[in-house]
């Protein structure tokens, strides 16, 4: 190894990261006057003058032992080198990933599916409630015993725009296996004309999701899963849904017109 590192040059050449020399020094209670001695320049003149040009190879040695490090750590990489590892992200923004990609969900699945307990969950979103409240988030946090998702901030778009996104075919989360199964159950029995068979505790998520409707004597497939089966008029509306919770649609006529002879 030569008395001086070499000049810099090019986009890989490197520099020394001063931000973290000063700071070691603190650390290691170094004074200005201890790091002029060790540099044989003044810490006034560092920004402009400290270069691994101007300071011998066994200068930095001698530094790097006197701050508990190492003379690499001295240096400032290059930018694709020094790109930091991802940190642990905290629960709210766990969850907040888990909800993007979940949509609606029951709070005991998605805690199972995060590996959580049910407490951790409920901090995780108290704080995750307090973020998406700043002024610039789009997003709010609806939490209840049954289903926890995100949803906009009301009145952020116009009826027309809502209207428009649904006109343009866009649609919600897949079905998780037990919603598909319980709901194809459902329009079976329907079709039959038999009493709906549902398991007590599927009711509320398959409400929640929009897939099932509550109004009348027996659960019924909620409009909205009837216009997309092409056995409704019209999808439920916003104000249909604030009305009752559930209005009924008007269903089309699913029998088959008969063909001619």
């Amino acid at each position: 190894m030569t008395d001086q590192l070499p000049p810099p040059g090019g986009t890989s050449s490197v520099a020394f990261d001063l931000k973290f020399w000063r700071t070691r020094a603190a650390e290691c209670r170094l004074t200005d006057e201890d790091l002029t001695a060790l540099t044989g320049i003044p810490t006034a003149d560092w920004d402009s003058h400290l270069t691994p040009h101007t300071l011998p190879a066994a200068a930095l040695f001698i530094l790097a032992r006197a701050l508990n490090t190492s003379a690499e750590s001295l240096l400032r990489q290059p930018a694709p080198n020094r790109r930091p590892a991802p940190r642990a992200a905290d629960h709210a923004t766990v969850l907040h990933a888990a909800l993007l990609e979940a949509d609606r969900i029951h709070p005991d699945d998605l805690a199972a599916a995060l590996e959580w307990t049910p407490h951790r969950l409920g901090r995780a979103a108290t704080a995750l409630a307090a973020h998406l409240e700043q002024p610039s988030s789009p997003h709010r946090l609806v939490h209840t015993d049954t289903t926890i998702h995100l949803t906009c901030v009301p009145d952020l778009l116009e009826p027309k725009q809502r209207q428009n996104l649904l006109g343009c075919g866009h649609t919600a989360a897949s079905l998780a296996p037990g919603e598909a199964a319980a709901l194809t159950r459902l329009l079976h029995h329907t079709a039959r004309g038999l009493a709906p068979d549902l398991p007590a505790d599927k009711i509320p998520r398959l409400a929640n999701r929009r897939l099932l409707a509550l109004s009348g004597e027996q659960p019924a497939a909620h409009p909205d899963v009837l216009f997309a089966l092409g056995l409704a008029a019209r999808p439920l509306t916003d104000a249909e849904a604030a009305a009752d919770g559930c209005a009924s649609v008007p269903a089309a006529d699913p029998t088959p017109p008969s063909r001619p002879r």
